[in-house]
């Protein structure tokens, strides 16, 4: 059989998975049920697998004879948030909802895997299947990463995304950079607490911290090269109990989004540097921190980018011409600074009345018949690959 019989065949399989799962969303880093309900289903189809790092699953199509490799990656975390729309496969769990369609990445590559499981007779070389935990916190990419390059490394990797604005049938897929770079930061203006009424006795933390929250925004306009892009993000600010109480401490906390290897760090430099000056002047001492999102952005390599718009024309897709570089990030980036690939979008925009393709929604749902899209894709992709 062909990888577009196999996939058809497979297709409902990959539906359901994509419900069940969406009925039992865990958020990152809590993924038990989901890396084990993985497990189950490479175990039942008779294809290898091994837990990496923190419950991250790794299954192993092998031809057994000598070739190339290829890893294949679908991440499985959810988000922190109700879903509102009540759907037949509506989240069964409080507080958490898959609204970013890493249900429908997993459901897919599970069934790409029986696909190739069932072709492995007639290609050389591995397949490694890489099913990813807490991709929205910034983990598990690094483990997988890790766990390949024990097992000698592999070719090239790929992926692909939904993309909830765009129709089905579409696809993203540039050459170079895609998505950016991602630095969270943690401001900590430190003063001296007191009662509103004698600010006088106190050093009040509450005003530098609103200072400096306004200047370091302004880093990309006044301190950084206008030809390089970069967006710093201050999203939370938080200080007091009271209104006749001045606080002890105020906290900021934002991200840094940068397509420079390297430039994260350094603009936790610049706003390290700014705040501290800023502090001194109210009086103030301030703490910097920062934690590692996507330490990378995410760049195509442009050989495996060409081949792959080259299939997705001959599948029948439309590949749309790519907009501007997307200031959003994903640690997929990991992968290709390691080996090398393409990180694709497939449009899969929902019409259920209702819905919406907003990702991070909690009215977002995505149309399935997008499944065995990308999934004929990636199998295909690999299919040849190992040719």
């Amino acid at each position: 059989m062909t990888v577009k019989e196999l996939i058809t065949k497979y297709e409902p399989y990959m539906v359901e998975m994509r419900r069940e799962l969406h009925q039992h969303p865990e958020i990152s880093l809590q993924e038990e049920w989901t890396s084990a309900r993985i497990c189950q289903e490479l175990e039942s189809a008779g294809i290898f697998y091994q837990v990496v790092g923190h419950r991250n699953v790794v299954g192993v199509v092998d031809s057994g004879k000598p070739g190339r490799s290829i890893a294949i990656r679908a991440d499985f975390d959810a988000l922190p948030m109700d879903e509102l729309v009540d759907l037949p496969y509506k989240s069964k769990i409080k507080g958490a909802m898959h609204s970013c369609g890493h249900d429908a990445h997993t459901a897919t590559l599970l069934g790409c895997g029986k696909v190739l499981n069932d072709l492995k007779d007639s290609f050389n070389g591995k397949v490694y299947l890489c099913f990813q935990i807490a991709e929205e916190v910034g983990a598990g990419a690094d483990e997988i990463v890790a766990y390949l390059k024990e097992q000698g490394g592999v070719d090239e990797v790929i992926a692909v995304h939904v993309l909830g604005a765009e129709e089905v049938g579409t696809m993203v897929l540039p050459d170079g950079a895609m998505y950016a770079g991602n630095m969270g930061f943690k401001v900590t203006v430190k003063g001296v607490g007191g009662h509103g009424s004698r600010p006088d006795l106190a050093v009040d933390p509450l005003r530098p911290a609103c200072d400096i929250l306004l200047k370091i925004q302004a880093i990309p306009v006044n301190r950084h090269d206008p030809f390089e892009t970069v967006v710093i993000s201050p999203c939370m600010i938080n200080g007091g109990t009271k209104n006749n109480i001045i606080p002890e401490a105020c906290e900021i906390e934002g991200n840094i989004r940068f397509f420079r290897v390297g430039e994260g760090e350094e603009l936790v430099g610049e706003i390290a540097r700014m705040a501290e000056q800023i502090a001194a002047t109210y009086g103030a001492t301030v703490e910097v921190s920062h934690s590692s999102m996507a330490l990378y952005p995410v760049v195509n390599t442009a050989e495996s980018a060409q081949r792959g718009r080259a299939l997705a024309k001959e599948l029948g897709l439309t590949v749309l011409a790519p907009p501007n570089p997307n200031l959003a990030s994903d640690n997929f980036a990991d992968f290709l600074q390691a080996f090398g690939g393409f990180y694709a979008s497939f449009g899969a925009h929902s019409h259920r009345p209702g819905t919406s393709g907003n990702h991070h929604n909690p009215t977002f749902d995505m149309d399935e018949a997008a499944m065995p899209l990308w999934g004929e894709f990636l199998a295909e992709y690999a299919y040849r690959f190992l040719q």
